[in-house]
């Protein structure tokens, strides 16, 4: 429960020495109020063990410092006091509280322990305080008894803190003040038991070489109450070891400090104690290091001149003149921070961490100047020796400062170290080769020797100036080695494709030596020289398309091969020209016309060079071929230029003249006649055309203009052609009619490359359809059967060469005919057959007609006629003319669903009757038709046919078959469901007929007899017995168990059985022998020839008072849907030795002491098994119980003459105990027994 606390009662008064600030003047004398602490204080091993060790109030007397308390809150003085101002700041509190934590310590569980607690007044008017405070288990405070006066300034209100531990550990609270002003705590902390180490406050460690190590080894023991979990840390060059560790109450353990100086000078660093409990304490450590007077002997080496890949050593030497061995290692760089930049540098953050100690080595290993060894101990009192090894790579000064860091010296050791390295030295045999006039194209050879003068191997390499002429050159060997005192011969190699002059350096590159040798080449590239044979090409006159080839020499008359380019300066850029060939061949090209076109891309290539480019050996010639096609009419004035690859262009020219000619054609037959021609039939005639010029012509015949519907085609097989000079040819042409009548059209002729019109033919013809006849004038079916279709032919003969397009179709649009097919084509010459199907709809006669029409020719019309006979009362499933119902059971119905649809066109008025069986008057009265009061029977109609079967009648007076409804009145193209029943009780072959007749419009008709069959059968199963036995005896020292019998059930009938079977206890039904469970009933379905296995389980143990028995029971099977039932005899035997006494009781009546009386009973074995008894009288509720003896095998089957040995038959029997068998025994004892066991 929380409740606040007023300002105590007891005031007390507290001596204000005479301070500066009026504050501090309010707090007690030999106290000082630390406002803010700027460094956090470190607790020595030696003051945490004392404030450990105190107790509550040691510590309390012991405390001279106070803090200002945490403010929580603050709060408005206008609600409080009429004093709102004060001379306290406002971040300070009110009231300075003393102690400023309460702290419990070494305190016992149980116990109870207070602490005071006083709120000094810091103001200069008088304040009021409240303390809120909830009581817990462990801290209570105790204030004031008078509540709501003030304190005045100076004066402090004291509160008592009470705390009753439980338990060893840290408790942790806080109170929270109440002023005028503000809400402040003051915690309140309880230190349970706590570990204490017994560190010295300062380590000394012994003086140090720098770069060196000492150590100092301190026993620590835990002298407080508490086992001690702590870490230790601390900072360069100071590390201790182990670094955490758990230490128990009262044990000691060793803690090293090692001291590593990396520079000279005294150091001092903290040793960091962290409790687990959450104190540290700070351990003083100090150290000195001094530098030891160690130099290298020389501290700069001058090497000897070194040829590269030799090597060069010298040796410098390091004394140890201390008492502890140093260490040294060589490196490349003259501080550690300079190491760890070029490491970072160099290395990625992996190989940093793992290659950092062997970078230093290779930065010696891959230079020139290497220290053997480079790193290693020096023993006291002993001197070093380094071999500094000089390896050069290139011909150059070398100076390089390499670093021993050793142990006593702060700074790594410098040594200079200067040599200088030979390279190898080689000599040209000349430095200038002019090589005056060079054909272009052509390869010089040129030798140059190389000498080594060196004492080392030279290994060169030649180079060439990135120019024209400069790649020009080729080196053979381009790189190699030289070796001492030998000479190389090196093969340069010009082969220049550009002319000019030229002066190029090669440079001779020598392995090691910095400046090349020089070699230079200078001369100039001259062309070759070249002729033809002839003056010029005279091509003359020329056909249009007709290529025409001129032969010319080109001689070459320099001393290196030419390779040439050949072209006609003035020929077309555009595509190749034409030639007849081409124009005559490719169908697809309809511009007989040549090229007008002025612009040379559009104009076609007409001249065609072979070989276009080559080359000309040396004082040697090639054939030129010069090809004319020309595809423009008129004069040529052009030229032959060659361009000399790495020359120039249009090195020299040759003249080219010709002149291109279209020859005229003259047409022989301007006229063709084809007279009568049949539509689209090929007639052929022949244009004879005549070329009278000495020069080639080229013609073709031009497509037919397009036209949507045409009146004729024409063609050639032949179109395009060639007339030779001088000669004729011929042109065949084929017409084809395309309508009837006289036809009229011109054909036109276009010759290749000519730009007069083209030549004209005039063609003529009479166009004719084909010639068809019909073979029948009439077509009469007869009489055909309704709703059957009935076809016959009809032949139509073509007399014409072309084929006859046919339509055939009735007259009536709804006609009881049709053709198939309805239009096709009769090929020519020959015949085709029509076929005309009839499809009646009814008993009556019709007529129609057969319109065939023959496109572009006449049209025929045959008369059509049929008579139509039968019904057009059609069932959905087979029905009439006889009908197989199939086999069912006997008791049970089947039902037979059809329908009937009238495809006729009258009304069928129908009604169905038995044959041989009368109508019922139900079904009169119930089925009569709509519209007519009555429709005469069957029976009646066929009566006297029915009297004279009194046979039949006499065997079956009801008819198996019935028809649902029996009375039906359809209309066109109307339908009607029909069940057809039968059912019989007796296992029989029905046959019977059903007759329908009907009215028809108003006639009456018989329409239909169907003759149905249905067989019925009784339900037929084979048992593998109908009588089951069981027999088991009791035998001593055995249980009575089950018995079972196998039963084996098969159907012999063609239909599928559900059968159920019944039984009574103690039968049963199981699955098996070995099947714990039963049942009295069973059902099983069985298949056609489908067998099934059923158990029949005998539990002799039903009854429990062991008596032998004899029961007989059923094993019913029932079928469902069906009365039969068959039955299975069970028998069962169950013998146990028993006994049969003539009298239960034994009356002595009244005897005289000291007599004898006697009773006689008769004992009698009522059992076929023998019976061994004693007797004994019952004391105190025990009895002898009479022991079960076996009898013999033969003497068993002796006493059970009537035991069956057959186990697959029973018979049904009722159940009773065995009779008495002959035999009886007179006992004179005194006995009671009710049974035997």
């Amino acid at each position: 429960m929380a409740f606040f606390l007023q300002n105590t009662v007891k005031m007390t008064a507290i001596q204000i020495p005479t301070r500066p600030k009026w504050l501090k003047s309010t707090l007690p004398y030999d106290h000082r109020l630390v406002l803010k602490e700027d460094k956090p204080k470190k607790v020595t091993p030696s003051v945490y063990t004392q404030e450990m060790l105190q107790s509550t109030e040691e510590r309390l007397a012991n405390t001279t410092e106070m803090h200002p308390p945490r403010i929580l809150e603050l709060l408005d003085m206008s609600n409080t006091t009429p004093h709102k101002m004060s001379i306290v700041a406002v971040d300070q509190a009110l009231f300075q509280p003393y102690p400023s934590e309460l702290v419990f310590q070494n305190f016992t569980p149980g116990q109870t322990y207070k602490l005071p607690l006083l709120l000094f007044n810091n103001d200069k008017v008088s304040r009021q305080v409240k303390l809120k405070f909830q009581d817990t288990e462990y801290f209570q405070v105790v204030g004031p008894d008078e509540a709501g006066s003030k304190v005045a300034p100076g004066i402090s209100a004291t509160f008592t803190v009470f705390f009753t531990p439980q338990e060893s550990k840290d408790y942790h609270h806080r109170l929270v003040c109440v002023t005028e002003r503000e809400r402040f705590e003051v915690p309140v902390r309880a230190i349970g038991p706590r570990a204490i180490l017994d560190f010295r406050d300062e380590l000394y460690l012994p003086l140090c070489a720098v770069k060196a190590s000492t150590q100092k080894t301190h026993l620590v023991r835990n002298i407080g109450n508490s086992k001690a979990k702590f870490k230790l840390q601390t900072q360069r060059p100071f590390s201790v070891m182990p670094s955490s560790g758990t230490l128990d109450v009262g044990e000691s353990m060793q803690v090293t400090v090692d001291f590593h100086p990396m520079s000279i000078g005294d150091h001092s660093q903290d040793l960091v104690l962290h409790y687990h409990t959450g104190e540290d304490v700070y351990i003083s450590l100090y150290g000195a290091c001094e530098e030891l007077n160690i130099h290298l002997k020389p501290d700069s080496v001058l090497l000897k001149k070194t040829y590269i890949s030799l090597a060069n050593v010298h040796t410098v030497s390091l004394t140890n003149r201390s008492e502890i061995p140093l260490q040294f290692c060589w490196s490349a760089w003259s501080s550690q921070e300079d190491e760890d930049l070029n490491l970072s540098r160099e290395s990625s953050a992996l190989q940093q961490k793992e290659e950092k100690e062997h970078l230093p080595f290779q930065a010696l290993s891959h230079s020139c100047i290497t220290v053997e060894p480079v790193e290693g101990e020096i023993w006291p009192n002993t001197t070093a020796h380094f071999n500094i090894l000089f390896k050069p790579e290139q011909a150059k000064l070398y100076q390089q400062i390499i670093y021993c860091d050793v142990t006593g010296r702060e700074s790594r050791l410098p040594l200079t170290v200067k040599g200088e390295g030979l390279g190898p030295k080689l000599q040209l045999k000349y430095n200038l080769m002019d090589m005056k006039n060079v054909f272009i194209g052509d390869k010089n050879c040129y030798e140059v020797l190389v000498s080594n003068k060196g004492l080392i191997d030279a290994p060169f390499r030649l180079s060439r100036p990135d120019t024209a002429f400069g790649r020009c050159f080729s080196f053979s060997p381009e790189e190699g080695v030289v070796p001492v005192g030998a000479s190389q011969i090196v093969e340069i190699t010009f082969h220049s494709y550009i002319l000019g002059t030229f002066s190029e350096d090669l440079l001779l590159t020598v392995t090691a030596q910095p400046q090349p040798l020089t070699l230079t080449f200078r001369g100039c590239v001259i062309g070759p020289t070249f002729h033809f044979n002839v003056s010029e090409l005279n091509f003359g006159d020329v056909a249009f398309g007709f290529p025409l080839t001129s032969i010319c020499t080109l001689f070459n008359t320099s001393l290196v091969p030419v390779t040439f380019a050949l072209r006609v300066l003035g020929d077309g850029l555009g595509c190749p020209s034409v030639t007849s060939a081409q124009q005559v061949s490719e169908l697809s090209r309809n511009n007989w016309q040549g090229s007008v076109a002025r612009d040379l891309h559009v104009r076609p290539v007409e001249f065609t060079v072979s070989p276009p480019a080559g080359s000309v050996r040396a004082m040697s010639d090639v054939t030129i071929k010069v090809t004319l096609c020309s595809n423009t009419v008129g004069r040529y004035r052009l030229a032959l230029v060659v361009d000399v690859e790495g020359v120039g262009e249009e090195i020299m020219t040759l003249p080219v003249i010709a002149r291109c000619v279209v020859p005229k054609i003259v047409v022989e037959t301007p006229v063709l006649d084809f007279q009568r021609c049949f539509l689209d039939y090929t007639y052929q005639q022949k244009v004879q055309l005549t070329n009278p010029s000495t020069l080639p012509v080229c013609y073709g015949l031009l497509d037919q203009e397009y036209e949507e519907s045409p009146s004729l085609l024409y063609g050639s097989s032949v179109p395009r052609g060639v007339i030779l000079p001088h000669s004729s040819e011929e042109l065949p042409v084929y017409l084809l009619a395309k309508v009837v009548g006289r036809l009229h059209h011109i054909l036109r002729i276009a010759v290749f490359g000519s730009v007069q019109p083209p030549l004209e033919v005039l063609l003529s013809c009479i166009g004719q359809g084909p010639v068809v006849h019909v073979q029948s004038s009439k077509m009469d079916f007869g009489r055909i059967p309704v709703l059957t279709d009935i076809t016959r032919t009809l032949q139509l003969s073509n007399q014409s060469p072309i084929p006859a397009h046919f339509t055939a179709r009735m007259s009536h649009g709804k006609s009881f005919w049709h053709v198939e097919p309805s239009e096709g084509k009769v090929p020519p010459k020959s015949q085709f057959e029509l076929r005309v199907v009839a499809h009646l709809k009814d008993s009556l006669h019709f007529q129609d007609r057969l319109e065939v029409s023959i496109q572009d020719s006449l049209s025929h019309t045959v008369p059509l006629s049929a008579t139509g006979t039968g019904t057009t009362i059609v069932s959905d499933k087979p029905f009439a003319p006889s009908l197989d119902l199939g086999t069912y059971f006997s008791h049970e119905s089947c039902q037979y669903h059809f329908k009937l649809t009238n495809y006729g066109q009258r009304i069928h008025r129908m009604y169905w009757g038995i044959d041989g069986f009368l109508a019922s008057s139900k079904t009169h009265k119930g089925d009569s038709l709509p519209g007519q009061n009555f429709l005469p029977s069957i029976s009646a109609h066929r009566r006297k046919e029915s009297l004279g079967r009194k046979a039949f009648l006499s065997s079956r007076e009801k008819s198996v078959f019935s028809l649902s409804p029996s009375r039906v009145e359809l209309f066109p193209g109307c339908s009607a469901d029909m069940v057809l029943t039968a059912s019989s009780d007796s296992p029989e072959v029905v046959q019977e007929r059903l007759v329908c007749h009907g009215i028809v419009g108003h006639e009456h008709k018989h329409i239909m007899s169907v003759d149905v069959t249905c067989r019925f059968i009784a339900p037929v199963l084979s048992i593998s017995s109908k009588r089951l036995n069981f027999y088991i005896e009791k035998v001593p020292g055995n249980s009575l168990m089950p018995l079972y019998e196998k039963l084996v059930l098969e159907n012999v009938s063609p239909l599928s059985l559900s059968i159920e079977l019944s039984l009574a206890e103690p039968f049963s039904l199981c699955e098996g022998p070995v099947d714990h469970s039963s049942a009295t009933t069973k059902s099983i379905f069985l298949g056609d020839r489908r067998q099934a296995e059923v158990w029949v389980c005998f539990n002799p143990d039903y009854c429990q008072d062991r008596i032998s028995r004899i029961m007989d029971e059923f094993l019913v099977i029932h079928y469902q849907g069906h009365p039969q039932q068959d039955v299975v005899e069970l028998h069962a035997e169950v013998h146990f030795p028993n006994l049969h006494f003539s009298s239960t009781t034994v009356d002595f009546g009244c005897v005289l002491n000291c007599t004898e009386t006697q009773r006689v009973i008769t004992i009698t074995n009522c059992s076929l098994l023998p019976v061994n008894y004693h007797w004994a009288f019952l004391e105190d509720n025990k009895h002898w119980i009479i022991r079960e003896t076996e009898m013999p095998e033969k003497e068993k089957e002796q006493k059970i003459p009537g035991k069956e040995t057959e186990e697959g038959r029973s018979s049904p029997a009722l159940s009773s105990p065995l009779s008495t068998r002959p035999g009886s025994v007179s006992v004179e004892e005194v006995s009671k027994c009710s049974h035997v066991n």
